[in-house]
């Protein structure tokens, strides 16, 4: 070791030198207490031998110096001292002494005094060492988590609508990353798609598993695909990437206030609320699935509820984070407390902020133990545009071509598969005229819905006319479309180029759609499809074309139709 030794009695600082020597350390000597703190900062020892009393600088100054010299390094400072009362004793450890040695000194006492300093500061350079390592690997995993948290942010928050003007929503993740995943986006019809998903566990074993279904709900959501074939696609991407102890119990919606219904798919989550004009719960979708990630879906497995949509109505979803908060005591909120904001005494506008405010109360300061989420949907606002307008799915803008293609869709693939998602995404690799993509949406799941729900099942609109009428045409749809064992649909496609009159360009160009099934067809010349004033589920498929094409004529029987879509660059 090296030892720095203060002293003004050069005696004692000659005896101390030949007792060091003898055992090996190497010996610096000061004289006073400015001498001493000038040589630990050029010496750098690894340990003092410090007097009280001594000309320019006391030991006690001195000692308080070389303590802040040290800064986070043990220097153990052993103070010299001919006095034995309490009180001066006292002042040498205040100063930033670790130990004291009487004078006259004993070799013996003070070798063991050096041995055990030498033990503590070995020991308190290895803390340091491994504090510093800590300290290293919390640098890393901080900028890992920010890194995490960036993705995260930006894969999940990608085209998320809940600013949509009918959503209100509030989560509260139990840590820095949120294993209840919440998302919302429109599909190329305007309808809007929301999950509500919780993971297992918590953080960020829990959050990674969203980034992908993020991925996969905004896509599908985008090129058109029906819920069920959402919930078919995440399931089986949770199976696949996570472990099998790892699932998520979600809720998926689809919102669609042109044909004034909900979807509802609830796997694992606590059952979704429907409250009417006064507040009160007047339908409950209960999970009758189990969560995703679990097992392979059946058909049975993705069918979804359906249920007539109101203004009035309002849609509540929470995960069993909510009920299960607890309070400082450890009592649950629970779901009474919850439902007794539902009793019609609470405006139906308050009912959010007043669920939250009476979570906050009972919770106080107790420690979160889950991630909580709430969401509302406000169905009388359902067909507003959110801030900034309906958003747009990146397009290709290729010079208008001509080009021709052509589907055929037979019975085993009808009753399995969603054709339109299939088309519109061929017709948009093609040609994809920017702002055009919802309109052809809209005209092609019309022709498609009319000749399969019509053409080959066979069903009837009027049926939508009442709400239990509704509940029943989609149930018997299913019934139908599971049972169906012959029939097609046949479309073709053909783009012409449309040129300037003045310049020959080519400044746009028409779509021409026919449509064959092999339905019995119908007399359209009786048809009567309105959108004036039609607040009805049905009835408006025919005249929803025509207002959206330049030409429109059914052929033969019924069963053949005929479209013209004429667009212009915007």
């Amino acid at each position: 070791m090296k030892i720095l030794i203060v002293d003004d009695d050069r005696i004692n600082s000659t005896i101390l030198n030949r007792l060091l020597a003898r055992d090996g350390h190497a010996v610096v000597i000061s004289h006073d207490g400015v001498e001493g703190v000038e040589k630990f900062r050029r010496e750098n020892p690894d340990l003092v031998l410090m007097d009280i009393r001594m000309p320019r600088m006391n030991g006690y100054e001195a000692a308080r110096q070389i303590k802040r010299l040290a800064a986070n390094r043990f220097v153990p400072i052993i103070f010299l001292t001919a006095v034995t009362d309490e009180e001066s004793l006292a002042l040498c450890i205040d100063a930033g002494g670790d130990d004291f040695l009487t004078k006259p000194f004993n070799r013996t006492i003070l070798q063991a005094k050096i041995d055990a300093m030498e033990r503590i500061r070995r020991l308190h350079g290895e803390l340091r060492r491994q504090k510093e390592t800590v300290e290293r690997h919390q640098e890393q995993l901080q900028q890992e988590m920010e890194v995490g948290q960036h993705l995260f942010a930006k894969i999940v928050s990608a085209g998320n609508l809940l600013d949509a003007p009918c959503l209100k929503r509030w989560t509260s993740p139990m840590s820095v990353f949120n294993g209840d995943l919440l998302v919302a986006a429109y599909n190329p019809a305007g309808g809007l798609h929301i999950m509500l998903g919780d993971f297992t566990g918590h953080g960020l074993s829990a959050a990674v598993g969203a980034m992908p279904l993020a991925e996969i709900f905004y896509e599908m959501t985008a090129q058109g695909f029906s819920l069920s074939e959402l919930v078919e696609a995440i399931n089986a991407k949770l199976i696949s990437v996570m472990p099998t102890r790892m699932f998520c119990a979600a809720c998926l919606i689809e919102v669609d206030f042109r044909q004034q219904s909900l979807l509802v798919w609830n796997g694992g989550l606590p059952d979704v609320l429907v409250t009417d004009q006064t507040g009160r719960v007047v339908r409950r979708l209960v999970s009758n699935r189990l969560p995703l990630g679990v097992q392979a879906l059946t058909r049975e497995d993705r069918k979804m509820e359906i249920m007539e949509m109101r203004p009035e109505h309002r849609v509540f979803l929470f995960s069993d984070g909510l009920i299960e908060a607890p309070d400082p005591s450890g009592e649950m909120f629970g779901l009474d407390r919850l439902m007794a904001h539902f009793d019609g005494r609470t405006q139906t506008d308050q009912i959010f902020d007043t669920i939250l405010s009476s979570l906050r109360n009972f919770r106080g300061g107790a420690v979160q133990t889950d991630d909580i989420s709430l969401l509302e949907i406000d169905c009388s606002r359902a067909g507003e545009e959110p801030p900034g307008g309906m958003p747009r799915r990146s397009e290709k803008n290729l010079p208008p071509a001509p080009w021709e293609i052509s589907f055929s869709f037979h019975a085993g693939t009808l009753k399995n598969v969603d054709p339109l998602p299939t088309v519109i995404n061929a017709v948009m690799s093609i040609q994809a005229p920017t702002g055009h993509r919802e309109r052809l949406y809209t005209i092609l799941a019309e022709l498609l819905s009319n000749a399969l729900d019509h053409g080959l099942l066979g069903l009837d609109t009027e049926m939508k006319k009442t709400p239990t009428g509704f509940i029943e045409y989609y149930n018997l749809r299913e019934e139908r479309l599971a049972a169906l064992e012959s029939g097609f649909i046949q479309l073709k496609l053909m783009h012409e180029p449309v040129l300037s009159e003045v310049d020959g360009r080519r400044i746009g160009g028409a779509i021409h759609i026919r449509l064959d099934d092999s339905g019995p067809g119908f007399d359209y010349n009786k048809v009567r499809s309105s959108l004036e004033g039609n607040c009805g589920h049905g009835g408006r498929g025919i005249a929803l074309i025509r207002s959206l094409c330049s030409e429109l004529a059914y052929l033969g029987d019924g069963n053949q139709a005929e479209v013209v879509y004429r667009w212009m660059y915007e």
